[in-house]
């Protein structure tokens, strides 16, 4: 039936795991969604007002929606990891995709934000080196939030078994 308190022991089915997971997922990644768009907006408004190449808008314009695309499919890996099913080889590369959301948001905060916050002197720069920083931290969190959803898939899933209170 069950231990004293409600505590329940043991795997925990699909069908209880999988939609909280889905929902918290659907929940990470609309929160997420939105410093990528103002990213990509940013960018794009970069490259349409300068003169010239803008190595930097065009950085913005390309690495959201590449940033989204990864989290977004990084998402998805969880929640099917959550219902039990087999894995898939778009999971393996949504795995490797992993890693550009959160190195997207460390050139943000590093490369445009800390940089502008270093133009003392100047309030304009680093007025946007702060937003940069905010902006980057905020992409870096939601990503965080939806790595912990699949460590949480891995850990309670019905793939994860009795033992999977050490998983990473």
């Amino acid at each position: 039936m069950g231990e004293p308190g409600g505590v329940h022991r043991g795997p925990v089915p699909a069908h209880v795991v999988g939609p909280a997971v889905q929902n918290l997922a659907a929940a990470r990644l609309a929160r997420g969604f939105v410093p990528l768009a103002v990213l990509f907006l940013s960018g794009v408004a970069l490259t349409v007002t300068s003169s010239g190449v803008a190595p930097r808008g065009l950085a913005l314009t390309l690495g959201a929606p590449a940033a989204g695309a990864a989290t977004l499919a990084y998402g998805l890996r969880a929640v099917q990891r959550a219902f039990g099913r087999p894995p898939r080889p778009w999971m393996s590369v949504a795995a490797l995709a992993g890693v550009v959301p959160p190195a997207f948001a460390v050139w943000v905060m590093g490369w445009l934000g800390l940089r502008g916050l270093t133009a003392w002197g100047h309030p304009g720069p680093m007025v946007m080196g702060l937003a940069w920083t905010w902006l980057g931290a905020w992409v870096l969190t939601s990503w965080l939030r939806v790595h912990e959803l699949d460590r949480l898939a891995t850990a309670m899933g019905p793939m994860g078994g009795t033992d999977a209170e050490g998983a990473t």
